[in-house]
């Protein structure tokens, strides 16, 4: 059974911090000896509505103040200047109120490693997050997107970890950038889900969609089921999703509800009054059901 926490309130940080304390026994014990890296998301440098906010990482921050002595490294590798978005964000300001030695990365620029995606494509992964040493926090938002109608913690893991213009070489069409997704999943998952949707987006996601306040935070040390969660939030049919759907056939987490333990509120308490509207290309992204899965999946799942 995975365990997803869900909290509402009126201050982001706080509900951040409610959120990771359903599961602090867990969390402590997952993170024992290693270091602790937040990987938030700057799809945009810019546009704070697109990407992480810095009192979502105060809140992940307030809770491992409590038991955490370590080291926290804040890494990502931005759509743009990633230590531009460290500055337009605020994200320098961290080192100053917190007694943790927080050091920033720009996985854009890190060591990496070649990934074979398909016959004909090689990417460059950074080396950091391969590293079992780190326990990963994958800091997202809650979003719909242009190319796979929802972009959560998986995602945000996912193509971070991608360095500098490889990025592009994923996203080869419909069928490609789910699969490309899913086995960047299997290379390296998030050990902690942290999804921020005090302020949501939808419509024209990832960057320039309209915001929904919905006043909550989700949180999961089984990333699957956090993003499962947040669909059912978002009012999206997780049929439609194709990177999870395949995560979920790999067994990479849970992915049907009956499965997941909700803590916290309910589900039903959490969602807008109506489903988000999604895309514009909504219809187009189904199209990965056309098409033959990857090799190696298991047998079809229930949700």
């Amino acid at each position: 059974m995975g365990e997803v926490s869900l909290v509402k309130g009126d201050w982001r940080r706080k509900n951040i911090f409610d959120s990771l304390k359903f599961l602090e026994k867990d969390i402590k014990e997952k993170i024992g000896g290693k270091t602790v890296l937040i990987k938030p998301n700057f799809v945009s440098v810019e546009v704070q509505k697109a990407a992480t906010h810095i009192d979502h990482i105060r809140g992940i921050l307030d809770f491992l103040k409590g038991f955490y002595q370590g080291k926290v490294i804040i890494a990502e590798g931005a759509a743009g200047d990633t230590q531009e978005g460290f500055r337009n964000f605020g994200y320098f300001d961290l080192q100053k109120e917190y007694s943790f030695k927080i050091e920033f990365l720009d996985l854009n620029k890190d060591d990496f490693e070649e990934f074979q995606i398909s016959k004909r494509e090689k990417i460059r992964i950074a080396r950091t997050i391969l590293n079992p040493a780190f326990f990963i926090i994958s800091a997202a938002k809650l979003k719909t997107h242009d190319t796979v109608i929802a972009t959560l913690s998986l995602k945000n893991l996912a193509v971070g970890m991608i360095v500098g213009g490889d990025k592009s070489k994923i996203h080869q069409g419909i069928k490609e950038i789910n699969q490309n997704l899913f086995l960047l999943a299997k290379k390296r998952m998030p050990d902690l889900a942290s999804i921020d949707g005090f302020e949501a987006m939808e419509g024209e996601g990832p960057i320039i969609g309209d915001v929904l306040k919905l006043k909550l935070a989700i949180a999961s040390l089984d990333s699957l089921a956090a993003d499962r969660v947040a669909l059912e939030i978002m009012g999206i049919n997780p049929r439609e999703v194709g990177y999870l759907v395949y995560c979920a056939r790999a067994g990479l987490g849970k992915y049907n509800l009956n499965e997941i333990e909700i803590l916290g509120k309910k589900i039903e308490d959490c969602k807008y009054f109506r489903p988000f509207r999604l895309h514009s290309r909504y219809k187009e992204m189904l199209l990965w059901k056309e098409e033959n899965p990857p090799e190696g999946l298991g047998r079809p799942i229930s949700y």
